[in-house]
C-alpha cells in the first residue's frame, strides 16, 4: 500500500474541496516531543482526530498518528477510520503524506494564480522530489531549477530531476535574491530565512516553508511580523502548533495571517506584487482525509 501513487489531480481537487468545505469537520491535533538524555531533541509523535459530520449519521472519525526520531531521520504515520466505534479501514500512509504535502504546495500556488518560474528549492530529500514531480505535473513548462543542500545530490536528486526533463542546478550558497519561488523542504532546526537575508528576497517572490517537524524553524519569528510580507497559513492550527509559532504568535508576529481557505471561499485582495509572500504549510487534517478516501478506494 506504501508504494501506491495517488493521482495528482484528483488529490488535489479532494484537498481543495475539504478545505472549501470544513465547517464539516471537527479536528484536534497533539503534538508530543521527546528529549534525549542529554537534553537535545530526540523526536516527536503528532496525534490528529478529526470528526467528519453527517447531518444525522454518525460521524466518520479519521485519526493520523505519525512518530519520529531524529537519530533514523524517518517517520512513520499510520492513518484510521472508524464509524460507530468500530475501524473500518487502516493503512500505512508515509509515502502519501510525502505527496498530499506536495499537493498542498500546487494547491497554493494555483489558489495565488503563481506560476513559479525561477525556483529555488532548499532541501534535496524524498520530500523534495516529491515536489518536483508535481510541479512538473501542475506547471509543465518548468525546465530547470536549482537546489541547495548540505551536499550536492547528483546521484539522487538531480538524476530523480533529470528523469522528469527538468535541469538542477546545485547552489553551494544560498543566495535568495534571483528568486520568484523559493521551496523550504528541510529538517532543520536552524533559521536560514531571518530577517536581514530577507531584504534579499524580491517583492512578488513565493517563499513556502513545508515544516517537516516540529524542530524545523526555517525562518525566524520577526520575519512574519515585517510589513513588506505576506503571511498564509495552510489552516488555523498552524498558529499554534509548533513552538516557534507559538513564541511568533505572542510575539504579536502573527496579526496578520491569511489562510488558504479565505482564499478559496471569498475574492481576498492581497497585494502580492509589492510584498514578499510567505507560505507556512504544517499539514492539514484536509490534506490527510483525502489520502484515506482515496487509499480506502483502491
Amino acid at each position: 500500500m506504501s508504494e501506491i501513487i495517488l493521482n495528482k489531480e484528483r488529490l488535489i481537487a479532494n484537498i481543495r474541496q475539504l478545505l472549501i468545505n470544513n465547517h464539516r469537520l471537527k479536528y484536534q491535533r497533539a503534538l508530543l516531543e521527546f528529549e534525549n538524555i542529554d537534553g537535545s531533541f530526540l523526536g516527536d509523535n503528532v496525534f490528529e482526530t478529526t470528526f467528519l459530520l453527517r447531518d444525522n449519521q454518525a460521524p466518520l472519525i479519521y485519526e493520523v498518528s505519525g512518530p519520529y526520531d531524529v537519530i533514523s531521520n524517518e517517520y512513520a504515520t499510520i492513518g484510521r477510520i472508524y464509524e460507530k466505534g468500530q475501524c473500518i479501514f487502516e493503512c500505512n500512509i508515509k509515502e502519501q503524506i510525502q505527496q498530499r504535502t506536495a499537493a498542498m504546495v500546487c494547491l497554493f500556488f494555483e489558489s495565488l494564480k503563481h506560476k513559479p518560474n525561477k525556483i529555488l528549492i532548499i532541501g534535496a530529500g524524498k520530500l523534495a522530489i516529491e515536489v518536483i514531480r508535481y510541479l512538473n505535473y501542475a506547471f509543465p513548462l518548468i525546465d530547470c531549477i536549482d537546489y541547495h543542500a548540505r551536499n550536492q545530490r547528483a546521484d539522487t536528486f538531480e538524476t530523480s530531476c533529470n528523469d522528469l526533463g527538468i535541469s538542477a542546478k546545485f547552489q553551494d550558497v544560498m543566495d535568495l535574491s534571483d528568486y520568484d519561488t523559493v521551496i523550504m523542504v528541510t529538517n532543520t532546526s536552524e533559521c536560514l530565512i531571518d530577517d536581514k537575508n530577507i531584504e534579499s528576497i524580491k517583492n512578488g517572490a513565493v517563499v513556502a516553508s513545508l515544516c517537516t517537524t516540529s524542530q524545523t524553524g526555517e525562518i525566524t519569528g520577526e520575519v512574519y511580523g515585517r510589513k513588506d510580507v505576506n503571511v498564509l497559513f495552510d489552516y488555523d492550527l498552524t498558529r499554534s502548533f509548533t513552538s516557534d509559532m507559538r513564541i511568533a504568535d505572542k510575539a504579536g508576529y502573527l496579526k496578520k495571517v491569511t489562510l488558504l481557505k479565505d482564499i478559496l471561499d471569498v475574492d481576498v485582495t492581497l497585494n502580492m506584487a509589492e510584498k514578499k509572500n510567505i507560505l507556512r504549510i504544517t499539514g492539514t487534517p484536509m490534506q490527510n482525509i483525502a489520502v484515506l478516501d482515496m487509499m480506502r478506494e483502491i
